[in-house]
């Protein structure tokens, strides 16, 4: 290999623009040669300017330390010497560069050399990480990195992270490095020429190149089949042992595996729910069991799950509602058990075809031109990816986002099966391959509904399931059965079919049968119907959005949703939009016309090439769906009846025409029950909360199980609560409604204020309004006591769940405040969560179009609405959030409601009665904040 010199370079600096007068404070560069580090340059600059505090805070580099420093020119010189015939590498590479290139055009410089990203490289090299972060990369190799924000850290641990880089393209065959080096070309980086030295190497080296994990199959290496991790075969003919045996082999070795595993308990909770399920499936009777947290849920159920599925010969399905917990039972419970049940057993994650890539179709697209970055960027995280993957599941993947756009082009689907020369290494084949010879298959309910409701069968038969997350269980079956129908998704659609000018699918369909096609053929009419189909739908989605608006009081709430009621909006508005919904419906029924009879014309099957094939499979796919969308938008805007509920959600501050529209069943219970529950021996559904004033009721009918009478359990808590937590309610707190929301919003924030002055740790502090979120996020970052305070709210450009999570575990004192998806799903044990504060008892808002129609649909049933609806759903959420608190037996917390309802309402006790009795004390603030204390520092 040609020797290369590299330059790795990071600034610290007063701002992000060095337009706009920000300057360099701390600059390090360290010089590569032959992947080793042959020099350092480390020095503070003087900026001529004062430090903002923010940058001091975040660098930790002050006024004092930059004072005595040289002034960039002073140093210019040296900066340009190191420079010189290299290339410049660093982390988000404009950045620095862009710095450094206007410092050294005022001193009469400039650097001109070539360029490399590491934030770009490492997407590409390492296309399964979960941030590209500087510091979290640091963790992922295990890198020193003491002073993160500093020049001097984080350009060593660049130029480690950098050698890393180089590293994994060294280990690539010559033909992944080939077609990277393709693709290259239209990298931010200049990685041609590297990529192209490394290729040269090898190939005077090919004897020695060691590729035994690979194989080379057409034009793709990917990781060779027999280095694969096959399903073992069932060699226990004859299970011996009972569900007894294993309670008591577990109970018996309670102290073996606490001492092997820490964070693994053997709770007696836990091995009443092994015998009740283990029973379940025997005497084939469906149940709920209600397992609060800390009970060991997942694996009470995995347990007797594998026991049952291995006697009978016979798979036992687990459906989750999130992936986060379909990976931990793959990746940490399942291993566990492999290592302490006394029997081997098999365990897979089986999804549906749209996560499985198709290596055919990822072939013909490194074929054909690019010049999308996302979609350039996404085929060589997936040429890399596929010299790793076991799964070829797009969940294992970090992919940009346009790249997602682009795998709807790749994955999986039915043009996959047909004469494919890739089907013996097929990814999605492989995965059912592993549930036929599964003794345990985890799924997700989303997957599961669709399973059995359409006709696409993905799961091997089974008659027993675990339903985890059971509360989700009917929402994803209202959701699934329901229609959906956005500008985003018809403005996808018409990018993808194109015209027969710009490079679409019907391009390619007209290029594949030319010598088919005259001049004056129909097909080329649809080019004058997809422009009228462009203009009418932006129209109508328009139009739907500035209707909204006008029946919208409050245009300051971004996202707002709207039901809609046909037979009360008959007004000439109204009647305008459905005009417009009649001709969208008329260019997609014209178009899907003109597509059907071109088809009558191209040439036979058999004598297509592999390219040709997948452009007449996606031509007919996309005939398809078109006829889909045609059909959705009828159900929605010209069907609907009692038992359905539409609306429309715009995007206030967004486009114009940001818009969808929606339509669900009301009441999914009998639906359910009919072609579900009946169909299968024993359903078991279990989750933390199922129960309703110790009650099961509103859960059964809720999901279709009342007729079937199905066993209950509600599991005692194994902590103790009343050591663990104590509750505080603020009486001083004003009623929502009787005040304004930004004093409502002042109140929370000087609660949180006081509340976070006296722990000194980190709070939670979970809402159920956005725009009262926003408003005390604002107050709260405007509160000079709590500078000390990292302050994160959802929503506010703090970044994703993902991200607050990982920012709220990293600072000693910090405040979270969330929506939504915060109410569960999110695990801060021990020190992690000092104090959780629920603002408002969770009640869905009566203007909620399901909430809205769900609640008359009650009301038609002579029923309740507020009792037998809205407080039942209310009470889960709330038993959901408070779940936040406490994790394990050594957690300790408080726990805040500011909403006095919960004291001075009726229904109040019921929240309290769902979740475990706890010492409460309700005064005004002023008066909790000793008590808080003592109880903050009491042994």
């Amino acid at each position: 290999m040609n020797e290369q010199r590299f330059v790795v370079v990071d600034l610290e600096t007063t701002g992000n623009s060095p337009k706009k007068g920000d300057k360099i404070i701390q600059i390090a560069a360290i010089v590569l040669e032959n992947d080793q580090i042959v020099d350092k340059f480390v020095s503070f600059v003087n900026p001529l300017q004062k430090i903002p505090p923010f940058i001091e805070q975040l660098t930790g580099i002050t006024n004092e330390m930059v004072d005595k420093a040289p002034t960039f020119e002073e140093i210019a010189e040296k900066i340009q010497s190191l420079l010189t015939n290299s290339t410049f590498v660093a982390h988000n590479v404009y950045f620095d560069l862009s710095f450094l290139q206007e410092e050294l055009l005022s001193c009469g410089l400039q650097f001109n050399g070539p360029i490399l990203d590491t934030v770009e490289l490492s997407r590409i090299a390492f296309p399964t990480k979960k941030s590209y972060k500087l510091s979290d990369l640091s963790d992922e190799f295990d890198m020193l990195h003491e002073n993160p924000h500093r020049a001097d850290s984080d350009a060593e641990v660049t130029a480690e992270l950098f050698i890393q880089i180089l590293e994994k393209f060294k280990s690539l065959p010559i033909i992944t490095l080939q077609q990277l080096s393709r693709l290259s070309r239209s990298f931010i980086s200049d990685l041609e020429d590297v990529l192209e030295d490394i290729i040269a190497e090898k190939l005077v080296n090919i004897e020695k190149q060691n590729h035994h994990h690979l194989e080379i199959i057409r034009t793709l290496a990917i990781k060779n089949r027999s280095q694969m991790v096959e399903a073992n075969q069932d060699i226990d003919d004859q299970i011996g042992i009972g569900i007894e045996e294993i309670i008591s082999h577990f109970k018996n070795s309670r102290d073996k595996f606490t001492k092997d595993y820490i964070t693994f308990r053997v709770r007696d909770e836990q091995l009443v729910m092994m015998k009740e399920i283990y029973d379940d499936f025997s005497s084939h009777q469906h149940s709920l069991i209600e397992a609060t947290t800390g009970s060991g849920k997942t694996l009470a159920y995995l347990v007797p799950s594998i026991l049952y599925a291995k006697k009978q010969k016979r798979p036992i399905i687990v459906s989750t509602y999130t992936t986060t917990l379909q990976e931990q039972m793959l990746d940490h419970d399942v291993p566990f058990l492999e290592k302490v049940m006394p029997f081997s057993f098999n365990a897979t994650i089986l999804k549906g075809q749209s996560h499985y890539l198709c290596l055919q179709k990822f072939e013909q697209a490194l074929k054909e031109p690019e010049d999308n970055y996302d979609f350039i960027l996404t085929k060589s995280q997936i040429l890399i990816w596929i010299t790793e993957t076991e799964t070829g599941d797009v969940d294992e993947l970090n992919l940009p986002s346009g790249g997602k756009a682009l795998w709807s082009q790749l994955h999986v689907d039915h043009s996959s099966f047909n004469k494919n020369p890739f089907v013996a290494y097929c990814y999605y084949q492989h995965a059912k391959q592993r549930a036929l010879k599964a003794n345990l298959i985890i799924t997700n309910h989303a997957m599961l509904i669709s399973d059995f409701v359409y006709d696409q069968k993905i799961l091997p038969d089974y008659q027993e399931i675990i339903i985890d997350e059971a509360h989700h269980f009917h929402l994803v079956a209202s959701e699934q059965l329901g229609v959906k129908f956005s500008y985003l998704e018809i403005h996808n659609l018409i990018n993808r079919l194109g015209t027969s000018q710009t490079n679409g699918i019907l391009q390619k369909f007209i290029k594949m049968n030319e010598i088919n096609f005259g001049n004056q053929s129909p097909i080329f009419k649809i080019d004058q119907l997809v422009q009228e189909l462009q203009d009418e739908s932006h129209q109508f989605f328009s139009a739907i959005h500035a209707f909204v608006l006008s029946k919208t009081k409050d245009s300051s709430i971004n996202r707002i949703s709207y039901r809609l009621e046909l037979e009360i909006e008959n007004n000439r508005t109204w009647n305008a939009i459905l005009e417009l919904a009649k001709r969208v419906s008329f260019l997609l029924t014209d178009i899907v016309k003109i597509m059907n009879k071109s088809l009558q014309v191209h040439m036979k099957e058999s004598d297509l090439s592999i390219k040709d094939k997948i452009i007449l499979e996606d031509y007919k796919a996309m005939i398809s769906r078109i006829n889909e969308y045609k059909d959705k938008l009828n159900a929605i805007l010209f069907s609907q009846s009692d038992s359905t509920v539409s609306w429309i959600e715009i995007d206030s501050k967004g486009a114009k025409n940001a818009a969808s529209i929606y339509s669900q069943p009301l009441d999914i219970s009998e639906f359910l029950a009919d072609h579900f529950f009946a169909n299968k021996k024993s359903a078991i559904l279990t989750s933390a909360t199922l129960a309703v004033k110790h009650s099961f009721s509103y859960m059964t009918d809720a999901v279709g199980l009342t007729d079937f009478y199905p066993k209950q359990l509600q599991l005692k808590s194994p902590f103790n609560y009343k050591k663990q937590v104590k509750l505080f309610i603020p009486t001083d707190m004003p009623h929502v409604n009787e005040v304004s929301l930004d004093d409502f919003s002042e109140a929370i924030a000087a609660n949180i204020g006081s509340v976070a002055q006296i722990t000194d740790g980190k709070i939670l502090a979970l809402f159920t309004s956005y725009e009262m979120l926003k408003k005390t996020y604002q107050l709260l970052k405007e509160d000079e006591t709590l500078e000390d305070f990292m302050i994160l709210g959802q929503g506010t450009g703090s970044g994703s769940r993902l991200r607050l999570t990982k920012n709220f575990k990293q600072f000693d004192k910090a405040i979270l405040l969330g929506t939504n998806s915060f109410w569960e799903g999110v695990d801060f044990p021990g020190e992690e969560l000092t104090a959780l504060m629920i603002v408002r008892l969770p009640f869905a808002s009566p203007d909620n179009p399901i909430v809205a129609a769900k609640s008359e649909q009650f009301k038609r049933q002579g029923k309740n609405a507020f009792y037998d609806y809205s407080l039942p759903e209310a009470i889960l959420r709330f038993k959901q959030g408070f779940g936040r608190l406490i994790r394990s037996e050594d957690d300790r917390g408080i726990l805040f409601v500011l909403d006095h309802r919960i004291i001075t309402t009726k229904y109040g006790k019921d929240f309290l009665s769902s979740i475990p009795e706890l010492e409460i004390e309700k005064n005004p603030m002023h008066l909790l904040t000793h008590s808080i204390e003592k109880w903050m520092n009491r042994d």
